[in-house]
């Protein structure tokens, strides 16, 4: 005991007293606890996200994200800090973070103790002080980014097997840092308000799976949003998430006419550089509205895959609509859209662990909806670039579209579909068919949005020609 105090802790997650058989799930793993866990102990540098759900499926999960490691030096780009959490700027000669959360039965939850009674803190400096014993007695489980395997093997394959562990638990930290990377203090600060303070200060952002944005939430007239109710314990406010305003109706700037507005709703990358400027505002530095947009990309995903957040996976598919319509900007921001393409295909690698699957939480079975995406993506890079070698955008794409061709059996290439050919009949009879191209959104069969302005019909025909407004808008069809 006495050579285990001399040890310096590595960063540590204490959970004492949390309930048996409560669903818990950290970072890309999840697992059914039992009574004799009591944490996670080796937690590398960076983000992590630790949830809870009262069972594996069909229950309330929470969570909240936190960081190991000085917070304070994690940042949009360098130069910019969230004030809120500088005051968990810590100094170099302190001791390994622990931090001890406590299972909050009116909630159903973890929250971590914020030693606001003189018992809790009695209760943090007993459990820090004891932390030696409970790591000998095998009560804290490493952390890991995959649950080794359970095949019994023979013990000449034994080093064999624990190599492949290794390199694939690598794989899976590099994969984990891939995913988050993006994420800041100001970006969770901005999407579920300021952090919750442990004890020593340290921040953690809190959301659930019923957490909903304004234009995602189901509002029923008479019944309260601010209350939900599980299994018939009350939980606490429900957090509203504060996203990046994306409305994809409208992709022009105010005052916009005639072609102007018409380019601008074929071609969102207006909208996509407005947004990025005001979130970077008051810095000119667009990098930082940029990596605000990469965040929540990342965030979203996250949230789908680990808490199955319905709000958030409508968000996700907002941000990749307004992203890979845009055209004139892959040129122009080149570095932002291959940091998109890298990002979508690594969580298009984990996709899978979503329950039910990602592609039907809102029945979007086979992924349709990305992939009409990612086929009008490339037809436009293809037009955009025509001519231009070494282009970091192509690079990716290209690797983007032959792993889902590989994996999900799309073809992004319009002109590798067979339009016409013979189809046979149960009876025997052989039919020519044709595909029939109304669902291309392109040329004569574009929606058109038609710009009558406030004269009314009576003045209509009398209009200038340039007043005729053919716009595509999100794919229907609008009369102004």
């Amino acid at each position: 005991m006495a050579q285990q105090s001399q040890l310096s802790p590595t960063p540590t997650l204490l959970v004492p007293r949390l309930p048996a058989k409560t669903l818990v799930g950290i970072d890309l793993i999840s697992f059914t606890s039992t009574e004799n866990f009591h944490g996670i102990r080796d937690l590398p540098e960076g983000w992590h996200f630790l949830y809870t759900g009262t069972t594996e499926s069909f229950s309330l999960r929470c969570g909240a994200w936190f960081y190991v490691g000085d917070i304070s030096a994690v940042d949009d780009v360098a130069g910019h800090e969230d004030g809120r959490v500088v005051q968990a700027r810590r100094d170099d000669n302190m001791q390994s973070e622990i931090r001890i959360w406590k299972w909050d039965q009116n909630i159903e939850a973890l929250v971590p103790m914020t030693g606001e009674t003189d018992d809790d803190r009695q209760e943090v400096m007993r459990l820090k002080a004891n932390l030696g014993a409970t790591w000998q007695s095998g009560k804290l489980f490493k952390y890991r980014t995959r649950l080794p395997s359970s095949d019994s093997s023979d013990k000449q394959n034994d080093t064999k097997k624990a190599h492949e562990e290794e390199k694939c638990e690598e794989e899976g930290r590099k994969a984990w840092s891939g995913l988050t990377d993006r994420l800041s203090p100001r970006l969770l600060s901005r999407v579920l308000d300021d952090p919750d303070l442990d004890i020593d200060g340290r921040p953690s952002w809190t959301v659930t799976s019923a957490s909903t944005a304004p234009q995602d939430a189901d509002r029923i007239p008479g019944i309260s949003a601010e209350k939900f109710t599980r299994g018939g314990v009350a939980g606490e406010q429900e957090k509203e998430l504060r996203f990046l305003p994306v409305d994809l109706k409208r992709t022009w700037r105010e005052g916009a006419i005639g072609r102007e507005r018409t380019e601008a709703a074929q071609d969102r990358s207006w909208a996509l550089g407005d947004l990025i400027r005001r979130y970077s505002a008051p810095s000119s530095d667009e990098r930082i509205g940029e990596r605000q947009i990469l965040g929540e990309l990342q965030f979203t995903f996250l949230m789908v895959l680990t808490l199955m957040n319905y709000s958030c996976l409508q968000q996700w598919k907002r941000l990749l609509n307004l992203i890979l319509t845009c055209r004139t900007a892959i040129r122009t921001r080149e570095t932002f859209f291959r940091d998109v393409l890298r990002l979508l295909l690594l969580q298009l690698k984990h996709c899978d662990v979503v329950e039910g699957g990602l592609f039907e939480m809102d029945g979007d079975y086979g992924g349709a909806f990305l992939q009409k995406l990612l086929m009008g993506f490339r037809r436009s890079m293809q037009e955009v670039l025509e001519g231009v070698t070494g282009s970091i955008v192509q690079a990716e794409m290209d690797a983007l579209e032959k792993w889902v061709k590989k994996e999900f059996k799309w073809e992004l290439r319009k002109e590798a579909y067979m339009r016409r050919g013979m189809l046979q009949l149960e009876d025997g009879e052989q039919v020519e068919m044709e595909l029939d191209d109304a669902d291309d959104e392109t040329g004569e069969y574009a929606p058109v949005v038609v710009d009558l302005g406030e004269s009314g019909a009576g003045e209509r025909d009398a209009a200038p020609e340039a007043d005729v407004d053919m716009t595509m808008a999100d794919s229907d069809t609008h009369v102004q």
